[in-house]
């Protein structure tokens, strides 16, 4: 008997836990948009019909300013982040708005943060899952 390939899904979000400067757990949790989420395929489409666009207009690709690119590095990691629990800081408990997300995301002193999430965001099997058995 082969393997179903089908036990195993693409999901919308998956729950990505912060790690310190040295690679211990937090308790932060982050929710984040997959793939497949609409957010992220609206935001990947969208990338790409600029750059569609850009390369008909002038018959080839232009690469963006580095700052502009800085820039909406933080508006896709704030539009890609859905939520957060455990977050607080020196005032209490940090209450997940996107505004809230992109202070976090823009702030050059937690680099390390947005550079986590970034990553976690690239790596393809946070967002799989096995839904049955083979």
């Amino acid at each position: 008997m082969g393997f179903n390939l089908k036990s195993i899904k693409t999901v919308q979000t998956f729950d990505y836990e912060i790690k310190d400067e040295q690679g211990n757990p937090t308790g932060v949790i982050f929710t984040l948009a997959g793939p497949n989420h609409p957010i992220r395929k609206a935001a990947q489409m969208a990338a790409n019909r600029k750059l569609i666009a850009s390369a008909r207009k002038t018959g080839r690709v232009e690469l963006p300013d580095p700052e502009d690119s800085e820039v909406q590095r933080v508006k896709d990691l704030t539009a890609f982040t859905l939520g957060w629990r455990g977050y607080s800081d020196e005032n209490g408990e940090v209450a997940f708005t996107p505004e809230a997300a992109a202070a976090l995301y823009g702030d050059p002193e937690l680099l390390w943060l947005s550079n986590q999430i970034d990553a976690a965001l690239g790596e393809q099997d946070r967002f799989t899952k096995r839904v049955g058995t083979n």
